[in-house]
């Protein structure tokens, strides 16, 4: 008798918000939620099979199915996607308490604590800090404000 492998669980994502709570949920590396960053964070659309159309100028170009970059399961990924997203910025991974604890933090004298994440794995932390912190840059808190929301956002 064959036994059925279970079907990864199909992500719900319609924004920033989606991306943070399933990677809240996650117990290990992800490529169903790797794909939906790519796509979150990615300067094209997916049209039909083998072609693109990208977003701000409407630009049509056939393209080869890629793989998204492993943001859950590869640090370099996870650094690269910090550094796409928040410029300028800086990144920290280190143990804690038996898991891994990633922060980013602005390069600026007005940034006081910087958005902290924990996850047994390294790369999954550092996607969820680096999530958060742009959800604070969209909902466009203040730097000086960010102190308050910082209980938030750990």
């Amino acid at each position: 008798m064959k036994t059925q492998r279970a079907k990864p669980a199909r992500l719900r994502l319609s924004g920033l918000p989606d991306l943070i709570s399933n990677c809240q949920k996650l117990k290990a590396p992800s490529p169903e939620l790797d794909h939906a960053i790519e796509k979150y964070f990615s300067d094209w659309e997916e049209l039909w099979a083998s072609y693109s159309r990208h977003r701000k100028t409407g630009e049509i170009v056939r393209s080869q199915y890629r793989t998204a970059p492993a943001y859950t399961a590869s640090l370099d990924a996870a650094v690269a996607l910090a550094e796409q997203v928040l410029p300028g910025w800086h990144w920290g991974n280190h143990p804690f308490a038996g898991r891994r604890r990633a922060y980013v933090v602005e390069d600026s004298p007005l940034r006081l604590v910087p958005v902290v994440a924990d996850h047994s794995f390294a790369a999954i932390a550092l996607v969820l800090a680096t999530l958060r912190a742009l959800q604070i840059e969209e909902e466009g808190i203040p730097a000086r404000g960010r102190a308050a929301v910082s209980g938030r956002v750990q």
